[in-house]
């Protein structure tokens, strides 16, 4: 769905919505977007990245943006961000939104109107207009992650040991903070490749003051961002660790304790199995011998088992 919007100065915002193939093959016809651009627009798993066309003037800006549709422990849905995509084209200012992020299309409406009540005849450019809808959804990385936190401290709390569905859970989260802390790491990718792009007089792109500005503090929250998601996918590999090895030390202390009980019920059938052979014994023919061969198989138990306490092995 593509929708038209009216800003000031002669500036005009494209929002495209869950686009179709009618929708992206409008958007190549009137906006002389190029092939290229549209394949970029229609992949999903596109990663961050910065273009600009020397030929038609387009810039080309696409962020990895918070996926806003699964959420939770219990999760199967590993794609933590989706592709935004923003094109700047002569007075027009294009956004492609995917079906898990189009609360950014109402995010940006958000934007535009704050622009407005500060001033009723702004003079932010398209491309101001863009970094501060960016300053908005970086914050979103950093609820992601605060929430994410949470969700791993309490899985640091069990009894004995993790059951089966902490596990997975942990497992799951530990996946889910990987993609979000590629996706921050190739963010801080696209806003440096368009810095890199506007930082001499002779460089294909030209930004304002202000645009710098804004640009270079658009830069340290991203890279902000970056280095909160490396931390918590640290913190996750450890807890990972953790777990790890406190399964491996029950499993050790489980077979320990086979491996003793094994060892101290071989010792009756060995006693009994004389009382079964065709040759004379001591005290054999006694009423009471069965009794005598109970007292004799316990000994031995209860030596081994005073010897293994006594050298800390069970």
């Amino acid at each position: 769905m593509i929708e038209q919007h009216r800003l000031w100065q002669d500036l005009n915002w494209v929002s495209v919505d869950q686009p179709d193939t009618h929708d992206f093959n409008r958007l190549r016809d009137t906006y002389q977007i190029k092939k290229k651009y549209i394949g970029y627009m229609r992949d999903i798993r596109e990663r961050a990245r910065f273009d600009f066309d020397t030929e038609t003037k387009c810039s080309l800006l696409i962020f990895r943006s918070v996926n806003q549709g699964e959420e939770g422990l219990d999760s199967g849905e590993y794609l933590e961000t989706v592709p935004f995509c923003i094109l700047i084209k002569g007075q027009d200012l294009i956004t492609v939104t995917h079906p898990r992020n189009t609360y950014i299309t109402d995010l940006l409406k958000e934007v535009i109107d704050d622009t407005k009540k500060d001033d009723k005849q702004p003079a932010d450019t398209l491309m101001t207009i863009a970094f501060k809808l960016i300053f908005r959804l970086n914050e979103n990385y950093l609820d992601r992650i605060d929430d994410m936190n949470k969700a791993r401290e309490s899985l640091e709390t069990f009894q004995k040991r993790p059951s089966n569905k902490q596990i997975t859970q942990l497992s799951n989260l530990d996946k889910r903070l990987v993609y979000l802390k590629t996706a921050a790491n190739n963010n801080v990718i696209a806003i440096r490749q368009l810095q890199v792009l506007s930082d001499a007089d002779d460089d294909p792109l030209t930004l304002s003051v202000s645009e710098v500005q804004h640009l270079k503090d658009l830069r340290v929250e991203v890279e902000q961002s970056r280095e909160v998601a490396n931390l918590a996918a640290e913190i996750a590999d450890q807890v990972v660790s953790t777990y790890s090895n406190i399964l491996d030390n029950s499993i050790n202390n489980t077979m320990r304790l086979l491996t003793v009980w094994s060892l101290a019920l071989a010792i009756p059938p060995i006693v009994s199995s004389f009382w079964g052979q065709n040759m004379p014994l001591p005290l054999a023919k006694e009423p009471w011998s069965w009794v005598f061969s109970i007292i004799i198989s316990v000994i031995p138990i209860g030596l081994l088992l005073w010897y293994l306490k006594k050298h800390h092995d069970i």
